[in-house]
């Protein structure tokens, strides 16, 4: 350890120096000098493959091989699950600090992304970690559009253009459940999303996203999203389905013009339409006043309750809020979770 790269630099020449007068040849020194510079390299060319993919899919792939460690878990920060889930969408449980295990956090504006767990060495030196962490970074904020909801369709040629209708979907404490079914939940979280996707397909919408218990999807007309979202809620609370797959799942809608990239929608369309769904309890419905000020007409059986402009974060203006209304279905519920009304 060095006091600054003057310091170190001091000591390289100085050492040099006495080798060669002396006629010997510091092996450990160069072995070291070797050894950081070949890692140095890998998270260089890390930092320029990452960077030039933007493919977040295989991050834990390369994150291995670039620091040849096999172990390396990543783990993504899911704000509808309050946990970090790993690839199946389970909440993970991160290891202790120890036992040759290190857990690394990466976090944007105090908000947690990622938890990297890795063998303690692959990390050791601080000026790698920094540079590995910025690589990350980069295909993660580049993902998510700087913190904002990206989709991340197969083929967003497919998608369409101009003014269109996002609905996002979570399932309420999805955590809680998760430890009720136990290995059971990846059964359950298969049949909410082959609800969801029936519902979007039949109504002639367009899957954009799925991951852990989250869904994504995209409609060129309002009212082909009010009656996706009311189908859900419907199949969803059918007194058919099995006591033990009871589950709630909240709804958000939003109208406008997100951004279409190679990569898919991005913008603040898109940050919106996130927002709103939070704003949400399970079992519930909420559109934005864009939604409703779009509409021709409200499809059968829908209606709208005001429940007035609410402030959330990341927005710069109040949102309209507005809960659908579904004939035969719960209508109370609690006001929208959001930080303050307008």
């Amino acid at each position: 350890a060095f006091e600054s790269d003057e310091a170190r630099e001091r000591a390289r020449r100085r050492l040099l120096n006495a080798a060669k007068k002396f006629g010997i040849v510091p092996v450990g020194f160069i072995t070291r000098q070797l050894q950081s510079e070949r890692t140095h390299a890998a998270a260089g060319r890390l930092v320029i493959e990452l960077g030039g993919t933007g493919a977040p899919g295989e991050l834990e792939e390369r994150l291995r091989r670039a620091l040849r460690d096999p172990t390396l878990n990543v783990f993504h920060w899911s704000e509808a699950s309050g946990a970090y889930l790993d690839a199946k969408g389970r909440p993970a449980s991160l290891p202790a600090d120890g036992k040759g295990r290190a857990v690394t956090y990466l976090e944007r504006l105090g908000r947690p992304m990622i938890a990297l767990v890795h063998a303690r060495t692959a990390l050791a030196d601080p000026e790698l970690a920094k540079m590995v962490m910025a690589a990350v970074r980069f295909v993660l904020e580049h993902d998510q559009a700087y913190g904002e909801v990206q989709a991340t369709a197969t083929a967003a040629a497919a998608l369409p253009a101009g003014f269109v209708t996002l609905m996002m979907t979570d399932i309420e404490r999805s955590t809680l459940v998760l430890h009720r079914l136990g290995d059971r939940y990846g059964d359950l979280l298969n049949d909410v999303r082959g609800i969801i996707r029936g519902a979007v397909t039949r109504a002639g919408g367009l899957e954009i996203d799925a991951r852990a218990d989250e869904f994504f999807a995209v409609f060129e007309r309002p009212a082909a999203a009010l009656r996706a979202a009311a189908e859900v809620q419907r199949c969803l609370l059918d007194p058919k389905r099995p006591a033990d797959l009871a589950v709630r799942v909240r709804i958000g809608l939003h109208s406008g013009r997100p951004t279409l990239t190679d990569a898919g929608y991005i913008g603040m369309t898109v940050h919106t339409a996130a927002r709103v769904c939070a704003a949400a309890h399970g079992g519930q419905i909420v559109a934005s006043g864009e939604v409703k000020t779009a509409l021709e007409s409200v499809p059968a059986g829908l209606r709208f309750r005001p429940l007035g402009r609410h402030r959330v974060p990341g927005l710069p203006a109040a949102v309209a809020l507005y809960q659908v209304l579904v004939d035969g279905l719960p209508a109370k519920f609690p006001p929208p979770r959001t930080a303050l009304k307008h």
